[in-house]
């Protein structure tokens, strides 16, 4: 006959083993969910951003082939230019947002450079470098903006820690 002791055991190894079952698959649930809000927020921006529409490579070369060598002259040639500015900022909040994606860990470098050359990325920061600093520190006033593309920044160093070579340095 079996024992009355070693049943209670038994009935007790299986209620814990049940109840980390549970456990487990709720942090699985959990998770899960977590996932896929993040896949979605990601396709959601990713949809928004055009890396193979014609404007944006327009509005990139435009960019690229601006003829300044310091602030100054970029000031007193373009700064009141509306089509360069616009394109200006059109590029750079489509690299802030991948930068974003980047930072919040939505998106792997080696995806976003298989999207975006990262020559592109690098020297069109390092082009407007200038403007990206002043706009954070213009003072205290209502023109600053101390966190003006920062995820830019940040996208910016990771692909040039991976690409040191590439670059176009202003002159300051």
């Amino acid at each position: 006959m079996v024992d009355q002791e070693f049943l209670w055991t038994l009935q007790a190894v299986s209620a814990v083993a049940t109840a980390i079952g549970v456990c487990i698959a709720a942090t699985y649930y959990v998770l899960t969910l977590r996932n896929a809000e993040k896949e979605k927020r990601k396709q959601i921006i990713l949809q928004k951003l055009p890396s193979m529409s014609i404007d944006y490579y327009e509005n990139a070369l435009t960019l690229r082939w601006l003829d300044f060598k310091t602030p100054e002259e970029y000031y007193s040639k373009y700064t009141r230019n509306l089509e360069i500015e616009s394109k200006r900022m059109y590029i750079m909040n489509i690299y802030n947002t991948l930068g974003i994606l980047y930072e919040e860990g939505l998106m792997s470098l080696k995806d976003i450079e298989k999207l975006y050359t990262p020559q592109w990325v690098i020297v069109i920061y390092e082009q407007f470098e200038f403007l990206i600093m002043r706009a954070r520190n213009i003072g205290t006033g209502t023109g600053a903006n101390p966190v003006m593309m920062l995820s830019y920044e940040c996208l910016y160093k990771a692909f040039k820690e991976k690409y040191p070579d590439i670059g176009r340095k202003v002159d300051t």
